[in-house]
């Protein structure tokens, strides 16, 4: 990375903040942030690093609060649940939207002030990036997304079938839309596939993952009843986790962007 390229890093984020290990290898979930918080300042010719107060950070997507600072901005990112109560240093965030009501009520347990606004941004990226846009990879009956953190060899005998989360967000939308279902280990193979109209149903693979993150986001969705496999194959026989409102969800999330930080 050029040193030009390195400051440009930096101001984004100052701006906002996304989790990318340290190898610099994309995981998809994370990265969809800046995808999405760019995607709804460029509807107002805004640009992301002309963030007003820039040293006061923006979090939208993934389990990623206990990294928040008192009065940074928080449109649709949650709890982590692996992560004890005493690494979240917090005393004020200006909350609009968090991804599901059991994010609200942990923050809500420490005095803060949370709309009843729910949803993952990641839901809006079939408003930016439609179907039809975006095409599909060639059919399968299904695949499988392992969380960021497995090793691919876990999955050894899907290996024809296999969509790793350290995919660039379009090439991996472009498979999922290949896909007559989907298997996912990871939230956001999840996440994505719904918001494209994909049966997904979550794969509990052991991953090391508290359950917390997902139980949020079906009940962030109406669902607080869902189920999951333990197989990929229990996964198949399941079927989908049914409907929900998409549409809803999405103009909650962009009503409440926070375009005044900008």
């Amino acid at each position: 990375m050029s040193m030009l390229e390195a400051w440009h890093a930096r101001r984004l984020r100052r701006a906002l903040y996304w989790w990318q290990p340290a190898d610099g290898r994309i995981n998809v979930g994370d990265h969809l942030s800046k995808v999405i918080v760019e995607a709804m300042l460029a509807l107002r010719d805004l640009e992301l690093p002309r963030k007003r107060d820039p040293g006061r950070r923006l979090f939208a997507i993934g389990s990623v609060l206990h990294n928040a600072r008192d009065g940074e901005t928080v449109w649709g990112s949650g709890i982590n649940a692996k992560i004890p109560d005493d690494r979240h240093r917090f005393r004020t965030l200006d909350v609009r939207a968090v991804r599901g009501p059991l994010t609200r009520r942990w923050l809500m347990d420490r005095g803060l002030s949370v709309p009843q606004v729910y949803g993952d941004p990641a839901l809006l990226m079939p408003a930016f990036y439609p179907r039809e846009l975006v095409g599909a990879a060639a059919a399968t009956d299904f695949v499988v997304v392992p969380h960021f953190n497995e090793p691919a060899a876990k999955y050894a005998a899907y290996q024809d079938r296999l969509l790793s989360p350290a995919t660039l967000p379009l090439a991996f939308v472009r498979t999922l839309l290949g896909a007559g279902r989907v298997v996912s280990s990871s939230l956001h193979g999840v996440i994505l596939a719904e918001a494209y109209g994909v049966p997904a149903v979550y794969l509990d693979s052991g991953n090391g993952e508290n359950r917390f993150k997902y139980d949020d986001y079906y009940a962030g969705t109406g669902r607080p009843s869902w189920h999951a496999g333990r197989t990929v194959e229990e996964c198949l026989d399941l079927g989908a986790n049914g409907r929900f409102d998409l549409h809803g969800i999405q103009q909650g999330l962009r009503e409440t962007f926070p375009y005044d930080l900008w």
